[in-house]
């Protein structure tokens, strides 16, 4: 299990004591916290567990995560963030599924904010728990992982929907578990959210252009779409106001049959346009980025080099 972490103090204790307390066999697998350089207490607390600690000073993720599955010598992965902790049953769940079909190469499975998270970390929540797709809590068939380069570094987000392209491509399947087995904290604030999406845009470009993938490029030609609808109250007041609340209305109606049970309140869905919208204006200002960038300087700008997975280093 690879947990990547960098200044973390504030919630690795109780990331660790989710892992050790886990119901899958205690035997049968090892855990590797996989640090950036934490100058807090981070390490402190990490000795307090039987872990092994690694440091990895590369930037970015997908440097944590690749060193991490260097560093493995079992034959599944799995990954959980140091702000985050999984409920009891998270492992024995996801490697459950992961072997019951020989054809699956990954697992993914729901996050959600953890209850004691303030109302705009909520919000965030309400409309990010529809999607799927994060590294955080996924579970990896290693041997698949490893054949694929493990995660690729010109990308700094994004990179599991690289490795998920990947995989499928290659013919295997990803399961997706409709179940909340891991607890992450979301933005603290919705400036944080911002440049969440921003980062996203920028990348989600760059994904586009590695995969030729045309689902993105719908996506990434739908929200900037959505992101200039308030024109419409410029240029056709008449009709653009009733246009723009029934386009909310239905958002909200749309998340509010998507979202958790304990999200289905007035107080968060009311947020939901707002939230919304914060993020497609993110989206927009990270592809207008992304595409300046590559007018400017050309798409290689924006890549790191590629990284190869090679054998464990034990």
């Amino acid at each position: 299990m690879i947990v990547p972490s960098l200044n973390s103090e504030e919630t690795l204790r109780k990331c660790l004591t989710s892992i050790f307390q886990q119901t899958y066999v205690k035997e049968r697998y090892e855990v590797i916290l996989i640090d950036g350089g934490s100058i807090d207490k981070t390490l402190e607390i990490a000795k307090e567990f039987p872990v092994r600690i690694v440091l990895e000073l590369g930037d970015g993720r997908g440097n944590a995560y690749n060193r991490g599955i260097e560093e493995s010598g079992g034959k599944v992965i799995a990954f959980l963030d140091s702000d985050a902790y999984a409920v009891d049953s998270w492992l024995e769940i996801m490697v459950d599924e992961l072997e019951e079909d020989g054809g699956v190469a990954a697992v993914h499975c729901k996050l959600k904010a953890p209850e004691e998270c303030g109302f705009v970390q909520k919000c965030i929540d309400t409309l990010n728990f529809k999607g799927v797709g994060h590294a955080n809590g996924v579970v990896y068939d290693k041997r698949v992982v490893v054949e694929e380069g493990g995660f690729d570094l010109r990308l700094n987000y994004l990179q599991e929907d690289m490795l998920r392209h990947k995989i499928r491509k290659s013919g295997y399947k990803v399961g997706i578990l409709d179940k909340v087995l891991v607890y992450h904290l979301p933005r603290k604030d919705l400036g944080g959210f911002l440049k969440q999406n921003i980062e996203a845009g920028e990348n989600e470009v760059l994904l586009y252009h590695l995969t030729e993938d045309r689902k993105i490029l719908l996506e990434v030609f739908s929200r900037s779409l959505a992101a200039f609808a308030p024109l419409l109250l410029l240029f056709w007041p008449a009709y653009g106001f009733p246009a723009i609340l029934t386009l909310a209305l239905g958002y909200t109606i749309y998340i509010s049959s998507r979202t958790h049970r304990r999200y289905r309140k007035t107080k968060y869905l009311m947020m939901v346009p707002l939230i919304a919208y914060i993020s497609l204006i993110g989206s927009l200002i990270g592809y207008l980025g992304a595409i300046a960038m590559k007018v400017k300087c050309g798409l290689n700008s924006l890549q790191k080099s590629s990284f190869a997975v090679s054998t464990p280093r034990r």
